[in-house]
C-alpha cells in the first residue's frame, strides 16, 4: 500500500510538472508577442514575421528539449490524421458553425443595430485569407492545439467524450489561456470572445487527434469575421 501511494504521489507530481512546463512556455511566448507588438525591442512593421515565428518555436522547440508531450509534432499523423476523420470533422464543423455565426452576425448588425447590409468582399481578399491561414491560423494552433493543449492532456488525461471526441481539462484550459493570450496582446477585452471558436478548434483537434482541421476551421473563422466586416457599414 505505501509503495502504491508513492508510486501515485510520483505520477501526480510528474503530471503537475508537465502541466506547469506548458505554462511557463505559453508565458514566455506570450510576453515575446506583446514585446513586437508593442515595438519594445525593434518596430512593429519590422517584427510582423517574429509573432508566428514566435508560436512555432514555442511550440517544436519544448518538444525537442523539455520532456516533450507524449504525441510527436514532428510526426506525419500529428498533422493530417486519419484524412477521413479530418475531412468529416471539419465539414460538420464548417456547416454549422460558419453559416449559424453568419447569420447572428448579420441578424444583430443588420437588423439590431440597422447598420446596411452591402455583400462585398474585403480589399486583397485573397492575400488576406492567405495571411489568415499562415500567419495567424497556422501558428497559433500549432502551439495551442498542437502543444499546450497536448501537454495539458498528457498531465490531466482525456477522460471524457463530446461528439465522439475524447478530451480533459486540457482543452479549455489550453482555450483559456488562448483567449486571455489575445486580451494581454491587445489590450481589448472584446478579444476574450475567442475563447468560443477556440472551443470549436480544441475539439476538432480532439476529434482528429492532429492539427489540420484546427488551423484550416481557424482561418476560415477569421476569413469568415472579415467577410462580414466588409459587408456591414456601421
Amino acid at each position: 500500500m505505501h509503495a502504491s501511494n508513492h508510486h501515485g504521489d510520483v505520477s501526480a507530481v510528474a503530471r503537475w510538472q508537465s502541466a506547469a512546463v506548458g505554462v511557463v512556455v505559453y508565458s514566455a511566448a506570450i510576453a515575446a508577442v506583446w514585446c513586437w507588438r508593442r515595438g519594445v525591442i525593434v518596430a512593429p512593421d519590422q517584427a510582423a514575421w517574429l509573432v508566428p515565428l514566435t508560436w512555432i518555436v514555442a511550440a517544436l522547440l519544448p518538444t525537442r528539449l523539455l520532456s516533450p508531450p507524449s504525441r510527436d509534432l514532428f510526426s506525419r499523423a500529428q498533422w493530417i490524421g486519419e484524412p477521413h476523420v479530418t475531412v468529416r470533422a471539419l465539414l460538420i464543423a464548417s456547416l454549422i458553425i460558419l453559416p449559424l455565426f453568419s447569420l447572428v452576425y448579420l441578424f444583430y448588425y443588420g437588423w439590431w443595430r440597422g447598420a446596411p447590409i452591402a455583400p462585398s468582399l474585403p480589399d486583397r481578399w485573397g492575400g488576406m485569407a492567405l495571411f489568415q491561414f499562415l500567419y495567424v491560423g497556422f501558428p497559433e494552433e500549432l502551439f495551442f492545439r498542437g502543444y499546450l493543449q497536448q501537454r495539458f492532456d498528457d498531465a490531466f488525461g482525456r477522460p471524457h467524450r463530446c461528439c465522439r471526441a475524447a478530451w480533459g481539462p486540457g482543452l479549455p484550459l489550453a482555450n483559456l489561456f488562448f483567449a486571455t493570450g489575445h486580451l494581454v496582446v491587445t489590450g481589448d477585452v472584446r478579444r476574450l470572445a475567442v475563447f468560443f471558436p477556440g472551443l470549436v478548434f480544441g475539439w476538432l483537434q480532439a476529434r482528429t487527434d492532429a492539427l489540420l482541421a484546427p488551423m484550416l476551421f481557424h482561418g476560415m473563422c477569421n476569413i469568415t469575421l472579415l467577410t462580414l466586416q466588409a459587408w456591414t457599414v456601421p
